[in-house]
């Protein structure tokens, strides 16, 4: 199925100039001129990439990107600005509000078909059946079509140009999955094309085949020296040259590493200087070299920009003032994030004290202005490829690492692709690396396919957030804990075997069930025989109170006992299993009330509500926490004064709170009052407990979806709050 693009513009020419040119790209487009006709599209269909003007007759464009960001259906989709504001504060602004790509009015078609083919394989996390794509090379139109024509025929996706120059202009937009390049070509030879194929950094992977008339062995060898990765002669006909591309597309499979360690698509140059001339003649040239250029006006601008963009090499003049060029240079190589870009300066006058200082600033190259701009485009070219290098290099070093690791790990493309197995994850998943590199993952390992395994992994993706969550695996014995990250390359998943943990943890629960059982029956037997000797009326009175000393006490034992069940279960990683029902929390806080009245004679517990307590909870969780809740607020309270206990309803939120006035907890301890085995200076007998009411407290709050909060000092006095959702989130 071809994209679908949403091209919303005031201005006719440009859609339909953009219409024509996705449709020629394989593209499906819908125009729309407006915002209320754009907002219409977006309900009835979804999109694989908008591209969108910011000024509109009905209002902001950047209106309805905040739009599509907030609706979770469509949150994901690429948008591309197109606008005539092509100031880099517009730029910015653009890029802050959520556009994926920020272009400026006139564009190049060209280009912004790269780019949005680019953004939607980039975002894209469903399987592709997109056919590879193969770029041909011949000034004749007739072998063009011929070999066209077989590509078709055998399920690839061909573009083709007339000659050298614009065959390396369409491989730096389209990045093909393959080159096939006729030796004898008007201009540079194929010869030639392959060689700047190779010194290409973003390019020089992408596999070329070499077609020529030419018999002599000599050839071949030259070929394969200028770059080639295959030669055919054109004797041997079109069916050979089909069996050597598809021999060599196998064999160019990602090997053991992960996807290009630079972006790929144009390289975005930002210029910095303030003369307007020399902005638009560097744009211009380097443009054509098929680079995305942005323009600043001013060192501030550049700072903003490289905060919030993509950058990949930065111009910059040495006579720029507040902040200088030096002082640019400066400021990007003192940040780790940015510091791997390249800089070069440029400067009108050959100063040498100021290249000094600018070199000693971090620059990685500098320039005179007056140089041909042909040795600006060298200089650029080698610096973008020793910072591929560079990236290449240190992948390979973290490759080297993550085959020492004692995790299994593996990475993934946006297509599922395997591009990196290490030796660990070959043992875990039972395949040898190369049967999974390359290959979808779910077609290497079907064993996984609709398993919470892949529901999981691509829960990762579509959210753009790690997830971890344990799993047999499907067939295999073994427990695995699996923390997967998903980035703008695809996914990285770690794998470790948690089996033995638990199984232990397993035997840890089982042993903690008896011994609660055991002690629970005992402890009840007490309070039962306490009860009913307390109601023999020929009991004497100081009998009696003992007996109710022995019942609290075994009360009090009761709650230490379920409190470390909790804290146990929690830490082992049970967490609490909810039973969650049709609850109403004005009933929860009377039951609770009533029972510490009875427990606590003559102290006064004030109780208020508002709004609607209805609600899906387990009810004996919520009461459990709010009994903790109040039974601190009587422990620590001052004496004589009341203690107020309610709830409120807050937007889609219930809240519960719990306050009482006496001595503030301190700050130091106020700030871990949640941890278990916490408990102040002022608790000096072991009726206050162990430590661990608050901790179960936030426990069955976070339980619910939901949290605690503390509050105290010496004016308000102390308030616990409970935040609850409606319902317990799936």
């Amino acid at each position: 199925m071809s994209p679908t693009i949403l091209v919303v513009d005031d201005s006719l020419t440009v859609r339909m100039d953009l219409a024509e040119a996705f449709r020629e790209a394989g593209f499906e487009t819908a125009l729309c001129s407006d915002l209320r006709s754009a907002r219409v599209a977006l309900r009835e269909r979804p999109f694989d990439l908008v591209v969108l003007d910011v000024l509109l007759p009905d209002g902001d464009g950047l209106d309805l990107l905040r739009e599509i960001r907030a609706r979770e259906e469509i949150a994901r989709t690429p948008v591309m600005l197109l606008s005539s504001e092509a100031e880099v504060a517009d730029r910015i602004r653009g890029l802050q509000t959520g556009a994926d790509d920020y272009t400026g009015k006139p564009y190049d078609r060209a280009y912004v078909i790269a780019r949005g083919r680019e953004m939607i394989r980039r975002r894209s996390t469903r399987r592709t059946d997109e056919p590879r794509l193969i770029l041909v090379i011949d000034d004749s139109a007739t072998a063009r079509d011929e070999i066209a024509t077989m590509l078709a025929g055998a399920g690839y996706a061909a573009v083709t140009a007339g000659s050298g120059e614009e065959g390396l202009r369409l491989a730096r937009l389209r990045r093909p999955d393959a080159v096939i390049v006729d030796n004898v070509l008007p201009g540079i030879g194929g010869d030639t094309v392959l060689r700047r194929l190779r010194e290409d950094a973003a390019l020089r992977r992408v596999p070329g085949i070499l077609v020529t008339g030419d018999d002599r062995v000599t050839s071949e060898l030259g070929a394969l020296e200028a770059g080639a990765d295959a030669f055919v002669r054109k004797g041997e006909g079109l069916d050979v040259l089909l069996a050597r591309l598809s021999a060599l597309l196998r064999s160019t499979a990602p090997q053991a590493g992960m996807t290009e360690p630079v972006a790929s698509g144009a390289r975005k140059i930002l210029a910095v200087d303030h003369s307007e001339t020399w902005l638009q003649e560097v744009s211009s040239q380097l443009r054509e070299e098929g680079y995305d250029v942005v323009l600043a006006r001013s060192g501030d601008e550049a700072l903003r920009l490289v905060g919030v963009d993509r950058i990949d090499c930065v111009l910059v003049d040495l006579s720029m003032s507040s902040p200088t060029g030096t002082a640019i240079c400066r400021r990007i190589k003192s940040r780790p994030a940015l510091r791997q870009i390249p800089v070069i300066v440029l400067t009108a006058h050959e100063d040498r004290a100021s290249l000094v200082d600018a070199v000693e600033a971090g620059a990685d190259d500098f320039l005179i202005k007056s140089a041909d701009f042909d040795v600006l485009r060298a200089r650029l070219r080698v610096q973008l490829r020793r910072r591929q290098l560079e990236e290449e290099n240190r992948f390979e070093r973290n490759a080297a690492i993550l085959e020492t690791i004692s995790d299994a790990f593996f990475a993934v493309d946006v297509q599922w692709r395997g591009v990196y197995v290490n030796r660990q994850a070959e043992d875990v998943l039972g395949m040898r690396r190369g049967e999974l590199l390359g290959r979808s993952l779910w077609e290497s390992l079907p064993r996984l396919a609709g398993t919470r395994f892949e529901e999981e992994l691509r829960r990762a993706v579509a959210e753009r957030s790690p997830v971890t969550f344990e799993d047999q695996l499907s067939s295999r014995e073994g427990w695995y804990e699996v923390r997967a990250f998903p980035h703008d390359q695809g996914l990285t998943v770690y794998l470790r075997d948690v089996t033995e943990r638990r199984r232990t943890a397993e035997v840890q629960r089982h042993l903690l069930g008896i011994v609660g059982h055991d002690l629970r029956s005992p402890l009840a037997a007490i309070l039962v025989m306490s009860s009913h000797l307390s109601n023999d009326p020929a009991l004497a009175e100081k009998h009696r109170a003992r007996l109710c000393r022995i019942a609290s006490a075994a009360t009090r034992m009761g709650r230490m006992l379920r409190d470390l069940l909790d804290y146990s279960q929690a830490r082992l990683g049970g967490g609490f299993r909810l039973e969650p029902t049709a609850a109403d929390l004005g009933a929860i806080c009377r039951d609770v009330i009533a029972e510490q009245e009875a427990a606590n004679p003559g102290r006064r517990i004030e109780y208020s509500a508002a709004g609607d307590g209805a609600g899906c909870w387990d009810s004996d969780r919520l009461q459990q926490a709010l009994s903790n809740l109040v039974g601190n607020a009587l422990r620590y309270g001052a004496p004589g004064t009341p203690i107020r206990v309610g709830w409120r309803c807050e937007g889609d939120e219930k809240t519960l709170f719990v306050h009482n006035q006496g001595s503030p907890i301190p700050p130091e301890l106020l700030a871990r009052i949640f941890e278990p085995f916490t408990r102040g200076e002022q608790v000096r007998t072991p009726e206050h407990g162990v430590g661990l009411g608050l901790f179960i407290v936030q426990q069955i709050a976070r339980a619910h979806g939901g949290d605690v909060e503390a509050r105290s000092d010496a004016e308000s006095g102390t308030c616990f709050t409970i935040r609850l959702p409606a319902r317990i989130p799936a």
